[in-house]
Formats: structure tokens, sequence, C-alpha cells
């Protein structure tokens, strides 16, 4: 009889436990598991599964208070994440249920950049738009003229597509492009894509790799010999690459650990390569080698247009993707989450499933049977709420940015993108004070001189002003040109 007393104790603790568990996770699904990177007020539930819920903080720090069911965030900390405290569930049922709190930093950013591919052409915009709109209303730079010369940083084809834009992990910020020109080749084939790098924003340079030339063209062709195609020859399409930092990448080598997971569909004429599959590389720090491609991810029909973001609510990597080749109903754009990029992993869970099992989370459809594509997506700042954009190409063509929870889901109906900016398939990035108004005085001076120019060709303020719009500098690059293209505005 005590042996069964025992067992039916430990039965009913393990059963109050898993009760406990249960209402822990529903509690954080309510809330969007922002407990773990407080950024704004959060209403807290009254109820959870039909109990009444009493909240308690206990904290030390006024950056956080308790009225009522809301928790009001009224400071970000600067730098780093920070400790909230506690908070405490009291439900009716006799459950307490304790919760850490963890602050994120103050994103200390002041607007957005736009970065995308010409809605006319096959060249890369700059468009800025400041905190206040939300991402949602942009201006664009030099008159929506290209930032640079796609002749020069696309070494394959001179058309430069898709363009994505980060920050190096190092200081200076990162570009990778679809190289390839439909205006020349009249085709929808292309061969491989620009690694590119900038030190200001304003001066760029390209590696560019055409994955035709072979496995050769790659930083690991003599370690690695496995090769995801018999024949590179054969590879006709390479569309979309982007980035995202991964820190675990370990290369073997003794070289720092870390390195830049590039992702990107890829198609060849191969034997059996039918449809469009997702494949990664990683590039090194200085980002001008990358290793031989491996499959991401295969959905068993076309997908193209990754889009990754780490959410440090939920923390896991969300991704969009354009599944293709399926009825308009099915086709279009999804979204899916990983806990892991494959720098983390020690070989794929399976064929399909890839790295980390992808769970798929959502389909869009706000454009209803209308095509869709060029997905990407930004955590607003100082928020956790993101933006959610895509290109509409059927059914009257609009760039569409929708608004989206702390999970990038219940993503509302948005709206088209405001603003006399000329948008395709691109990219967001916020900017700090100084980056956002360099911008605008480099966009300033450079039309001040093109009209000048017009004018007086020989002029010395033209001269002048193409020198400074041509000057580098190694560091403190941003905040030294801001203060060059100042002082020579000042002299037109």
């Amino acid at each position: 009889m005590r042996r069964l007393l025992t067992v039916l104790a430990v039965t009913t603790t393990a059963l109050s436990m898993n009760a406990q568990e249960c209402t822990h996770c529903d509690i954080m699904k309510s809330v969007k598991y922002q407990f773990n990177a407080l950024r704004n007020d959060i209403t807290l539930p009254s109820s959870v599964n039909g109990a009444d819920v009493k909240w308690l903080l206990q904290t030390t720090d006024s950056a956080i208070t308790l009225q009522g069911n809301t928790l009001h965030v009224n400071e970000l900390p600067k730098g780093n994440y920070k400790n909230g405290g506690f908070l405490w569930a009291s439900i009716n049922n006799g459950e307490t249920l304790k919760f850490p709190l963890t602050i994120a930093p103050d994103d200390e950013m002041y607007g957005y950049l736009y970065c995308h591919m010409a809605g006319n052409s096959e060249n890369t915009l700059y468009a800025i738009g400041t905190k206040e709109d939300k991402g949602r209303k942009f201006k664009p730079l030099i008159d929506n003229q290209p930032i640079y010369d796609a002749e020069k940083m696309a070494g394959i084809e001179g058309g430069v597509r898709d363009a994505f834009i980060c920050r190096a992990v190092d200081g200076g910020y990162l570009m990778v492009t679809t190289d390839m020109s439909n205006r020349k080749s009249r085709t929808w084939f292309n061969h491989g894509m620009n690694l590119m790098k900038s030190n200001d924003l304003v001066h760029w340079t390209s590696v560019t790799f055409d994955f035709r030339k072979g496995a050769s063209i790659f930083c690991d062709a003599e370690t690695n010999k496995s090769d995801v195609y018999k024949d590179y020859s054969l590879i006709n399409r390479v569309w979309a690459p982007q980035v995202i930092w991964d820190a675990d990448y370990d290369w073997k080598d003794g070289s720092p650990k870390g390195g830049y997971f590039i992702y990107y569909s890829m198609l060849s004429t191969n034997a059996g390569d039918d449809h469009d599959r997702m494949y990664y590389s990683y590039a090194t720090r200085d980002f001008t080698k990358m290793t031989k491609p491996k499959l991401f991810h295969d959905r068993g029909i076309a997908m193209i247009d990754c889009h990754i973001d780490w959410n440090d609510c939920d923390r896991q990597y969300h991704i969009f993707f354009k599944r293709e080749g399926a009825n308009a109903k099915d086709r279009g754009i999804y979204k899916a989450v990983f806990d892991k990029l494959p720098g983390a992993c020690q070989q794929q869970s399976d064929f399909t499933g890839s790295f980390g099992q992808w769970k798929d989370i959502l389909h869009i459809t706000n454009e209803g049977t209308q095509l869709t594509e060029g997905p990407s997506a930004i955590r607003r700042i100082n928020e956790n709420a993101w933006n959610v954009a895509y290109i509409r190409y059927s059914g009257g063509k609009a760039y569409k940015i929708n608004g989206a929870d702390a999970l990038l889901e219940n993503i509302d109906m948005g709206q088209v993108i405001e603003g006399d900016v000329n948008p395709q398939h691109g990219s967001f990035m916020t900017l700090t004070e100084t980056e956002y108004k360099m911008l605008e005085a480099w966009s300033e001076l450079t039309l001040k001189t093109q009209a000048l120019e017009k004018k007086s060709p020989k002029s010395s303020k033209v001269k002048a002003a193409k020198a400074a719009l041509a000057q580098t500098f190694e560091t403190n690059a941003v905040e030294q040109l801001l203060e060059l293209y100042r002082k020579t505005l000042k002299k037109m």
C-alpha cells in the first residue's frame, strides 16, 4: 500500500509539474515570449486556461513598472541586455509561476535604409526613412539613380539584382547581389553572385563568383571533396543571396570561429535537378572567399527568395521564402522557424527537413491569388513589432509593407510603400543619426554637383565636389564623410 501511495504521489507531482509547464508555456505564448527581450509595454493575460491570474513585479529597476495588467517599459539600457528582475503569476487554481525578465538594449538608431533593386533597371538604389515613419515611408537618395556602377561591380553580366545589405561583424557594411542582366541575356538564367563590402555605405568593392568555373573558385575546394553538382558548368540559376552572421561556424583551419552564412537558391541542367533548392556557403570575415555550396533546404518544389532573421523574443530563426511551382492558391510567401544554422549542427537531419528541422508557421495570403516574391523583414526600432515587405507583381504591381507582431505573425494587410521610390526586391537596415545625415548630405552634394556640371563643367567647384565625393577614409569613415560633405556643400 505504501508503495502504491508513493507511486501515486510521484505521479501526482509529475502531473502537477506538467500542468505548471503547460500554463507557463501558454502565458509565454500569450505575451509572444517578450519577457526574454522587453522593449515595449505588454498587456499581461488576466486569465489562462479558464483560471484568473494576478501579477506581481519583483524588481529594483525603475526601467519597468507594473500597473494593473500592464507591464510598462520606461527606459531601455544602453549597450547590453539587462536583468529586469522577476514577474510572478498567482493563479487561482493554486499555481504560482515565476518569469525572469530581460530588458533589451536601446537600438540607438535614427532611421531606416531601404537598399533595393530598381523597379526599371538592374541597378541598386537607396531610400531612407525616419524612425517616426516606422519604416513605411521613404525618400529616394540621388533621385533614384544607381548608388554604384553595376557594370563594374557585377563581373559576369554587368547587372545587379536583389540587393541585400547588412552590417559587418567587425565594422563596415556588406552587400550581396544576384549577378544577372535579363536586359542583356533576355533570359531568366544566370550563373553567380557578387560579394561586396564598404567602409562608409557610399564606396563599394566587389568580388564576383561565377559558379560555372567549378569547385576551384571556393576556398575549401582542397579539403572538402563533396560536391552538390557533378558538373558546375551546368548551373544556370543562382538567385537572391542573403547573409547572416553565424558565430558558431568552425573553419577547422585555425581561423577565428564565426563566418558569414550566405544562403541562395540554385538550379542546373544536371540530371534530376528539376526545381530550385536552397543552398548555402560560408564567407570569410574579409568577405572575399567562400566555401562550396551545400544543400540548405529542399521543399520538393521550387523555392527562392529566402530571408532570415534572428528573433531574440522566442530565440529562433524566422525564415520567409517564396514557394513556386504550386497552383495559384498554394504558391507565394511562407514563413518557417528553426533553432540553429548549419554552423552549429553536425549533420543534416534529413533531405527535406534540412538543419534544425524547419517548422512551417504561416502562408501570407494578403494578396489572394496574386503573385508575390522578394520577402524581407525588419524589426522596428525599439519595438517588438516587425515590418514584412514583398513585391506583388500581378493584379497591379505594388511593393507592400505589412506589420507583424513580436513573433513575426498576425501579419496585417499593410500598405504600399510611401514615397517617390522606385521599389523592387531589396532589404532594410536601421541607421544611426550620423549614417542617416551623411547619406542625406551625400545625396544633396551629388545632385548639386550634377546640376552645376551641366551649367559649368569646368568649374573649380565641380572639381572640388567630385574630389570630395571620391574621398574615402579608413577610420571613422561615416563621420569624416559627413563633415567633408557638409563643408563642400557650404562652398557650392
